[in-house]
């Protein structure tokens, strides 16, 4: 997963489907999510980013990202799920996965 470089506002709103992940490379838990979404991310047709805390201050405060490690699904510009601090990665695998399938349904 690339480290976010653009403008976060533009991704979002360009990006069909777009997970974002914010963390601090201090954080253990934030680099074992990100080696498992790097798994995870592997032949999907969706746009992730890696968001640094400690770089994008502004951005995730005006998003209330307040804790790490962070995990956002948006589907065409609107957030479908987020989860922080202690969640299960799975579930919101399962959750961004229904939500995949959904928009190439066209449902």
């Amino acid at each position: 997963m690339r480290e976010l470089t653009e403008n976060l506002d533009g991704l979002i709103a360009e990006s069909p489907l777009l997970l974002l992940q914010y963390g601090d490379d201090a954080c253990g838990p934030c680099h074992a999510i990100r080696l498992r979404l790097d798994r995870w991310l592997e032949g999907r047709n969706i746009t992730a980013r890696y968001v640094d805390i400690r770089k994008h201050l502004e951005c995730c405060a005006q998003r209330n990202i307040f804790s790490v490690p962070t995990v956002a699904v948006y589907m065409d510009g609107r957030l479908m799920v987020q989860e922080s601090g202690c969640f299960s990665l799975e579930k919101l695998l399962e959750r961004a996965e229904r939500y995949m399938e959904m928009r190439e349904s066209g449902a």
